[in-house]
């Protein structure tokens, strides 16, 4: 989608830009990635009852994928390589409604077992495995960063399969994630079958909270303005692949 690469292109035409930019992001992946593990039982959720609880078809999906996908850490570095710290910086509009929306999912999926919060998982990972590989060349380029940032787009692809730890391609791992997917809506339709509700259904509650998900990282992307600034971004691009040439 057009809103994407102009975003994308925008977040290049200034460490200003771009340090907000990674921000917003660090503040979805941070508040996805709190609502994953709570959800999935890896950081324990008091309940009224002094319990915890998580959800069995989320758990089954971050279980299989937390180590490989976890984003918030990188960005939080990235800040970091830039000069800035992540925790003294403020949220943007549509960042903080993107973080309520995956809190809200999060707390739907512990209190009925629900799977919203794979949605979600599944519009960020998935980009960043299918297009966000290509971005930090372009990035370190226009913004004449260190040789090893930005970190956020890279992925360590060890995947583990039956006890043993085997190193996936991209696509192979992408694969994977649909399948894990698949199972995980799987164990919920299993799981909601005595509350007699059809399997169409509660999938299409997750394929909702997907495009719902979609339309926040829309908002984000576009918040500020990125026709001038995509034109500025890709302008920074050509000048540090000149000026690496001409080093070089």
């Amino acid at each position: 989608m057009k809103v994407f690469g102009l975003g994308t292109l925008s977040s290049m035409s200034s460490k200003e830009r771009y340090a907000r930019f990674t921000h917003s992001m660090y503040g979805v992946y941070g508040a996805m990635e709190d609502e994953l593990d709570l959800s999935s039982g890896i950081t324990k959720y008091n309940l009224e009852n002094g319990g915890s609880r998580a959800s069995e078809p989320v758990q089954y999906f971050w279980t299989l994928h937390s180590e490989v996908l976890r984003r918030s850490n990188k960005l939080k570095q990235d800040l970091i390589d830039i000069g800035k710290d992540a925790e003294s910086m403020d949220y943007s509009t549509a960042t903080i409604k993107y973080r309520n929306a995956i809190r809200a999912a999060g707390s739907h999926d512990r209190e009925c077992g629900g799977g919203l919060l794979l949605g979600h998982a599944y519009t960020r990972y998935l980009a960043d495995l299918m297009g966000g590989q290509v971005l930090a060349t372009p990035t370190r380029l226009a913004l004449g960063l260190n040789s090893d940032s930005p970190k956020q787009y890279s992925f360590d692809l060890n995947y583990v399969v039956n006890g043993g730890m085997i190193r996936l391609t991209r696509k192979e791992y992408v694969e994977k994630i649909y399948q894990d997917l698949n199972v995980s809506g799987d164990i919920l339709t299993e799981n909601i079958k005595d509350r007699q509700l059809g399997r169409d259904t509660v999938l299409e509650d997750i394929v909702k909270e997907a495009r719902s998900a979609f339309q926040h990282n829309v908002e984000v992307y576009s918040e500020e303005p990125i026709w001038m600034d995509s034109l500025l971004g890709l302008k920074n691009i050509i000048g540090g692949w000149v000026f690496q040439t001409q080093s070089s």
